[in-house]
C-alpha cells in the first residue's frame, strides 16, 4: 500500500508542480535581441538590441513596468561610402496583462515614455552627427516561462515608436520592431 501511495505522488508531483501558481510581485530583467528600424521612408537598418528594467504586479494578472531600451542600427551603401548609424534609447512605462498564473505566462503589454536618438551620418569623408528626443510608444507581447519560483525565460516581440522632430536624419516616426529573449528574476 505505501509503494502504491508513493507511486502515486511520484506521478502526480510533475502535474501539480506544473500546475503551481507564480504569482511573485516585484521582477528585474534583462534582455537581448535583434531589431528592424524604419522611418517614414522604410527600412533604415537593422542591430542588436538590449534592454533591462523593473516590474511590478499589482494583482495575479495585471503588471506595470519600465524598461530602458538601446536600439542601435545600421546602414552601409556601397560598401562604406555612405553610411548611416543611429541608436534610439527608448524609456517607457508600460501597463502588462498576464493571461496565466501558471508556469508559462502569455502577456500583451502597451505604455508610453521618451526617446532619445542619436544618428551619424558619413559620406566618403564627410561626416555629421545629430540628437533628437521626443514622445514614444510602445505594445507588443511574449511569454514569462518560469524555471523555478525565482528565474524566467522570457522571449517577447515589442514594437517601439518614437518622435524625434528635431532631427534631420531620421524623419519621424522613428520605429523599432524588436524579437528578443530575456531572463528575470523575480522576489
Amino acid at each position: 500500500m505505501r509503494s502504491k501511495i508513493l507511486l502515486a505522488a511520484l506521478l502526480l508531483m510533475p502535474g501539480a508542480a506544473w500546475a503551481e501558481t507564480f504569482g511573485t510581485r516585484y521582477e528585474v530583467f534583462g534582455t537581448v535581441g535583434g531589431l528592424k528600424a524604419y522611418d517614414d521612408e522604410g527600412s533604415i537598418g537593422t542591430g542588436t538590441a538590449a534592454s533591462g528594467g523593473f516590474g511590478y504586479r499589482a494583482t495575479p494578472k495585471l503588471g506595470f513596468e519600465i524598461e530602458v531600451s538601446r536600439t542601435p542600427h545600421l546602414r552601409d551603401i556601397a560598401g562604406g561610402t555612405l553610411r548611416f548609424e543611429g541608436t534610439g534609447v527608448f524609456t517607457t512605462g508600460s501597463l502588462l496583462y498576464h493571461f496565466s498564473e501558471s508556469r508559462a505566462q502569455p502577456y500583451v503589454l502597451g505604455g508610453i515614455g521618451h526617446l532619445h536618438y542619436r544618428r551619424e551620418f558619413h559620406f566618403l569623408f564627410i561626416g555629421t552627427s545629430d540628437t533628437a528626443n521626443g514622445f514614444a510608444y510602445n505594445f507588443g507581447g511574449g511569454v514569462k516561462i518560469f524555471l523555478n519560483r525565482r528565474f524566467s525565460a522570457r522571449p517577447e516581440f515589442r514594437i517601439l515608436v518614437g518622435e524625434a522632430r528635431n532631427n534631420q536624419a531620421v524623419e519621424p516616426p522613428f520605429s523599432v520592431f524588436r524579437g528578443s529573449i530575456g531572463l528575470a528574476y523575480h522576489w
